[in-house]
């Protein structure tokens, strides 16, 4: 069972990093990871992250740049509160239809969060209900009694346990845990309790689920907030863009406007001169007065139609921009939302490749390896095979070399050195470009002028009437014993040669 203040005792949580990316303009900085890539810790909690065969232990103070959390694949937080009661059940069969519950309180601590990563339990209550389990003799301690003789049972129960405690203390790697109590729980008990499991179980799952889902919940949001400051910044720039050319087209018919009212302002002049011409012609009585306001009243009547023309033109270029810079934005608009699309699935075009190729790669790597280890097996067991077909071929050497020397007679009547000479002969022969035994045996001085040879070199007077001292001498020239001979000739030799 697990204490309500420690839903998941000592590992909170573990999970897999993924590889980061690189940051910056265009990818070309120093990969780093995100605050939310890392886990957050709270107190009397570390963090544990493995870095390729090694596990490196933080406290909450990692940088984001560092080769740990860069290189990181897995991240594990473990909980190093000293003395944190874990509760761990069994049940134990008795004498009526129904069983004990035994509830075994221990203290735990955690004294080394790697060695726990590494080799320990995720979880204590398992793994203290199995050392529970290991206990012997507690299944069949209470088959003779019922559940009436609770208190009985509760006495031998916590013996028992209490006993094989202090006989087999629980070893867990990374932690320690010490024995703090033992209560048999009554059948409705039990019930109570197990429904209290089920309930923080379930409590446990969903908030889990829940985490899991808020944190992808905010790294999507993160994502689609990066993509719309994006877009959004691009769509600025473009709008932008857009108002300077806006701006500099208004400029450039503002200008026009200004030349065609001064084109008006000079027929305005023209006509006002007019005017001035009639005043003169009517001071100098040359026109009456009607005739004065009749002409003076048409040239008002074509400035006032003048002015309407020309304000009416004015509305209809005005309402002609407007629409125009409408639709220019509009279709420059979706014209870079296009090409934003276009990058988008070209750079997923390439990372799909890039994933193919070092896929490739890397089997690629493979095949040669397996195929290096296979030459080099080969090669092994040629050498072995040379090496027993070289010792075959010196003993049939030895074998044919013995025989033709016996043939030949080299060893009638010189005391010659066989297993020496044997040696000499095939030792050539085996290296490579050496000549053959017959070739190396023609080299060996034949019986005759081995004789003589001996006999010139022996001492000067005495005869050979029985041989005695002058096999001593050669003997010892040989560095051979006259009671014994080094060189036995066998059963063949011996019947060839009559002996």
């Amino acid at each position: 069972m697990r204490d309500d203040s420690h839903p998941s005792y000592p590992v909170v949580s573990s999970r897999p990093l993924e590889p980061p990316v690189a940051r910056g303009w265009r990818a070309i900085g120093s990969p780093r990871r995100e605050p939310s890539d890392l886990p957050r810790l709270s107190t009397h909690q570390v963090a544990v992250y493995r870095v390729g065969e090694m596990w490196v232990e933080n406290h909450g103070s990692l940088d984001l740049r560092s080769d740990t959390a860069v290189s990181a694949t897995s991240v594990t937080v473990v909980d190093k509160q000293r003395n944190v009661p874990v509760e761990a059940m069994v049940t134990v069969p008795s004498a009526d239809s129904s069983d004990f519950a035994v509830r075994v309180r221990f203290r735990c601590t955690v004294d080394d969060s790697v060695a726990l990563v590494r080799e320990g339990p995720a979880d204590a209550v398992s793994a203290l209900t199995s050392y529970l389990h290991a206990c012997p003799g507690l299944v069949e301690e209470c088959l003779d009694h019922g559940v009436a003789q609770v208190t009985e049972v509760r006495k031998r129960l916590s013996a028992r346990v209490s006993a094989f405690s202090i006989a087999q203390p629980p070893r867990l790697p990374g932690m320690t845990a010490e024995l703090v109590s033992v209560d048999v729980l009554t059948p409705s008990e039990l019930r109570d309790f197990q429904a209290k499991l089920e309930e923080l179980e379930r409590r446990r799952r969903q908030d889990e689920v829940e985490q899991a889902v808020e944190q992808d919940r905010k790294v999507r949001e993160r994502e689609h907030q990066q993509q719309l400051e994006l877009m959004t910044k691009q769509h600025q720039e473009e709008i932008q863009r857009r108002e300077q050319e806006v701006e500099l087209q208004l400029a450039e018919q503002r200008a026009a406007y200004e030349r065609e009212q001064e084109e008006l302002d000079s027929g305005q002049t023209a006509k006002l001169g007019s005017r001035w011409a009639l005043l003169r012609a009517y001071r100098r009585k040359e026109l009456t007065a009607e005739q004065l306001a009749e002409r003076l009243g048409v040239a008002e009547r074509e400035a006032r139609e003048a002015a309407e023309r020309r304000d009416e033109t004015e509305r209809a270029l005005v309402e002609r921009l407007s629409t125009l810079w409408r639709e220019d934005l509009v279709r420059d608009t979706e014209r870079a939302d296009r090409r934003w699309e276009l990058r988008w699935q070209e750079k997923t075009r390439m990372l799909n490749a890039r994933r193919e190729e070092l896929l490739t790669k890397s089997q690629e790597e493979r095949e040669d390896r397996l195929r290096r280890e296979q030459h080099q097996r080969e090669d092994t067991l040629r050498k072995e095979r040379d090496e027993r077909t070289r010792g075959d071929r010196q003993q049939e050497m030895y074998y044919e070399l013995y025989k033709q020397l016996i043939r030949e007679g080299y060893t009638d009547m010189t005391p010659v050195d066989i297993r020496a000479l044997l040696d000499r002969i095939i030792g050539a022969n085996l290296e490579p470009g050496a000549e053959g035994p017959d070739k190396q045996l023609e080299s060996v001085p034949p019986q005759g002028e081995a004789q003589s040879s001996t006999a010139a070199s022996a001492p000067g007077s005495g005869t050979r009437a029985d041989g005695t001292a002058e096999d001593r001498e050669d003997d010892a020239a040989f560095g051979e014993d006259d009671e014994s001979d080094t060189f036995d000739i066998g059963d063949v030799g011996r019947e060839e040669h009559g002996y």
